[in-house]
């Protein structure tokens, strides 16, 4: 296994996997916190903290998703995921 392939299969089966899991996660945290905004209009205090814990919630989405954007970037710019299916089957008909 050279360099090359296990770059490979570390980001097809260790990040990938991990970071949809992370996302979910900022996801839910998210909206959990939107909805205790949306709960706690009457309560000043409470009101600011859940619209903070609400911006460190976006903000985590939006690192994660543009992290996600450079590992695809750098893994088509130098051909990591190259893995092509051979079809020799069908090259028959």
């Amino acid at each position: 296994m050279n360099f090359k392939n296990f770059v490979d299969f570390l980001i097809s089966s260790l990040i990938t996997p991990l970071f949809g899991l992370f996302l979910a996660a900022a996801v839910v945290f998210f909206l959990w916190n939107i909805m205790g905004v949306i709960q706690k209009n009457e309560k000043p205090e409470e009101l600011a903290k859940m619209k903070e814990k609400a911006i460190w919630g976006a903000i985590a989405i939006t690192v994660m998703v543009s992290m996600w954007g450079l590992v695809n970037f750098f893994s088509d710019t130098f051909q990591l995921n190259n893995n092509q299916i051979q079809l020799d089957q069908f090259d028959r008909l």
